[in-house]
């Protein structure tokens, strides 16, 4: 038979091939759309309480208006799901690697910005003074921007020297065509997320030896701890998505989204949530 065919053993007729892609209305694909959805629930909700007390000390302390910026990101990201899902095409396979980056380089710039406060404040007291206005009120807002701009300069880095791309895999299935996106330079796809990692790391160097008293409330903590999740994700990610060839490969980069967005939530804003809903 030709590429496109597949014949069944000891027979002369041929079949076309059928295409073999994450489907909408497969039952994983439901339920992780279930998931992705009680995820986006969880973030505006969330949102919504740190907006109602954004004047309350403990919002002001984790970071005011950076917060809604960051759970804004975090709500794009988990959508940015529905771009593995369907037929891809090589402007699909390109785009999922952007958004995802882009997203998440949003929500760790505020990490980065809290990250350095704490640091000027425990570390080099002395100093803190001088320093403190460049990582608090509008300032803060230059460094995002600055995150997100340097994160931009990588993507093009990426779109330049060779985005993902899509792939007709007749190998893997014996009667399907199987279309992943493949990618095509791992250089700039280590640029583009090995960024995201270094922003991570600084973020935990700077806040896992902090200590404060036993009476007050740590928000060095929820960093680390959120940080510490999204490396140990990554990791498997990582170990999974280099050994699988096929739609599998999809539902690990969905899951890697949902559960980074999870671990996120549950680690740094949904611990406050509770202490502005129940200890306030």
């Amino acid at each position: 038979p030709f590429e496109h065919q597949w014949s069944p053993v000891r027979s002369t007729q041929c079949y076309d091939r059928s295409e073999r892609y994450l489907f909408w209305n497969e039952p994983l694909t439901i339920a992780l759309l279930t998931l992705m959805s009680i995820t986006i629930s969880l973030t505006c909700l969330t949102a919504a309480l740190f907006l109602k007390n954004l004047e309350t000390p403990l919002v002001q302390a984790s970071g005011g208006k950076l917060n809604l910026f960051a759970l804004f990101t975090l709500m794009l990201l988990c959508l940015s799901c529905c771009l593995y899902i369907g037929k891809p095409s090589n402007n699909l396979c390109m785009t999922q690697q952007i958004v995802y980056a882009l997203c998440l380089n949003g929500c760790f710039s505020t990490f980065f910005i809290k990250s350095l406060e704490i640091t000027l404040v425990t570390e080099f007291p002395r100093c803190a003074p001088t320093f403190l206005h460049w990582v608090t009120q509008r300032r803060a807002w230059l460094l995002v921007a600055l995150c997100l701009l340097t994160e931009c300069l990588f993507c093009s880095c990426y779109l330049h020297l060779g985005p993902d791309y899509l792939v007709s895999d007749y190998t893997s299935l014996p009667t399907e065509v199987l279309l992943v996106c493949n990618t095509k330079s791992w250089f700039a796809f280590g640029l583009m997320h090995g960024y995201n990692g270094c922003l991570a790391f600084v973020c935990f160097l700077c806040t896992f030896m902090v200590q404060t008293s036993g009476k007050k409330y740590n928000i060095a903590r929820g960093i680390t701890f959120a940080i510490l999740i999204y490396f140990i994700i990554w990791i498997f990610f990582i170990a999974i998505f280099a050994t699988l060839k096929t739609v599998l490969r999809s539902v690990t980069q969905i899951g890697t989204i949902l559960t980074t967005s999870l671990g996120i939530l549950g680690t740094y804003y949904i611990p406050k949530c509770y202490i502005i809903l129940l200890k306030p």
